[in-house]
């Protein structure tokens, strides 16, 4: 009898056992982000460059994890690199402002639609967090819509409405009244959501409404254009903020993001993950209106009682200034973005090939340089039917379960890494990293259907 994908991928990778093995009795649960957990344990990186990451037992990957989407450049690129070593002599934290910060702030202003003021953090969930209260302390109201299946980070106002039941959190340990504040309305749903909002309960307190412009969930639910021009309308007719959570699709759809893809420019956007150039940085950016509380200013009631405090030690530090400003740099001429996108584009077409020729139900799909892979039946919301989008958003969200590990174990065996059933494509992929994904997707499929898995 042959070796099943599982037994293949233990017997593959035997020090990634031992470390997690080590790991599990330090680090409650034995990773270090949910979306590493894997059975019967991840693998340990031992060192990436360009579109290539190698573990710690010596296999090479082809890489579409790509830093959970933060590294559009690929990994190391030079660039990114040179800064940060020209930074290393200078000081890792200036406990000051910096030039870099500066020209940090500059690049996002001149690409991002909406941004003309942004304020830096450390991460893309604490500007999610940030941008909801500045919504409150621009309307002065209390309540915040966002959508299912929409994910923020994992502060509190933001875990309800994520995974069904939309009525409870999604964590323990949040106090009621959080449930009380955050209204859930379905996703791609303008109607609902304009009758959520002009409810009589709802109608003179909602200070903001944030969703995931791409697609729900990273992408993953894809969105609907006219549903986004839609709420644009709608926000401005109620005088609500509009929020665009672009942690995920900022730089990646476009320069300017989802937001200048899709022709519709939100009040506040939050950032992350590209715009830090690989290194740990968040941020907002808006309207100067809206970023006004911000501002201590020198009135001291205003000081006191009209503005949103931003501490934060890690805010705008160099070294995470120094590889944003290097990514943004070469982003301007909008190159790489381009070529991230026709390789996505290729990887589409090439896997949706496959499954036809294997006779495999599933679909390769999204937009721009972001791909996701679902396994079986396509829902039909994936080829513009949007007759049963609820029940087809549910599904997409759920994801490909067991099957999809064990796709994704088949890959691995490959010699490919996919984030779950998910590709975060660079500029650095190559066609010869693309043709290789597409031999790995045709040997993945045999694997699974000599097993009867498919």
């Amino acid at each position: 009898m042959s070796v099943t994908v599982a037994d293949a991928y233990r017997q593959a990778n035997p020090i990634s056992e031992r470390r997690f093995r080590e790991q599990a009795d330090l680090v409650p649960g034995g990773a270090t982000h949910l979306a590493r957990a894997f059975d019967p344990f991840p693998l340990f990186i031992d060192r990436c460059r360009g579109a290539r990451k190698w573990d710690v037992d010596g296999h090479e990957y082809v890489d579409y994890w790509m830093g959970h989407g933060a590294n559009l450049l690929g990994h190391g690129h030079p660039a990114v690199l040179e800064a940060l070593a020209a930074q290393l002599p200078n000081g890792l934290h200036a406990g000051g402002e910096t030039e870099l910060g500066l020209e940090w702030a500059r690049l996002v202003c001149e690409l991002v639609p909406s941004a003309e003021q942004v304020r830096f953090m450390a991460a893309g969930g604490e500007a999610t967090q940030m941008a909801l209260r500045l919504a409150r302390a621009h309307t002065g109201r209390n309540k915040i819509v966002k959508f299912t299946y929409n994910f923020h980070g994992w502060h509190d106002a933001v875990m309800v409405g994520y995974m069904p039941p939309f009525d409870v959190p999604y964590s323990v340990g949040l106090t009621p009244d959080v449930r009380d504040s955050v209204l859930v309305a379905p996703f791609n749903d303008l109607d609902a959501t304009r009758r959520l909002v002009e409810s009589s309960d709802n109608s003179d307190d909602i200070a903001g409404l944030i969703l995931e412009p791409g697609g729900a969930h990273g992408d993953t639910v894809p969105s609907d254009p006219e549903f986004l021009a839609g709420l644009r309308r709608l926000t401005r007719e109620r005088g609500i903020v509009l929020i665009f959570d672009e942690v995920v699709t900022g730089f990646r759809y476009a320069r300017g993001g989802a937001q200048e893809y899709f022709g519709v420019t939100p009040d506040l956007t939050t950032l992350g993950k590209i715009v830090g150039g690989g290194v740990a940085a968040g941020a907002v950016a808006g309207g100067s209106r809206f970023m006004e509380p911000l501002v201590r200013g020198d009135d001291p009631e205003w000081a006191r009682f009209r503005t949103v405090p931003h501490p934060g030690t890690w805010n705008a530090n160099p070294l995470a200034a120094a590889a944003g400003v290097a990514t943004l740099r070469l982003l301007k001429a909008e190159e790489p973005v381009a070529r991230a996108t026709d390789r996505a584009a290729t990887l589409r077409d090439g896997i949706n090939d496959a499954f036809e020729r294997h006779s495999v139900p599933g679909m390769a799909y999204g937009r721009s340089s972001i791909l996701n892979i679902f396994l079986g039946d396509p829902p039909g919301l994936l080829r513009g039917d949007s007759s049963h989008r609820e029940e087809d958003g549910a599904r997409l969200a759920r994801g490909n379960g067991p099957l999809g590990a064990l796709f994704r174990k088949a890959m691995l065996l490959e010699g490919v890494d996919l984030m779950g059933s998910r590709c975060f494509v660079s500029a650095a992929h190559s066609e010869a990293d693309v043709e290789h994904t597409l031999r790995a997707v045709d040997a993945s499929l045999e694997r699974l259907k000599a097993e009867r898995a498919m």
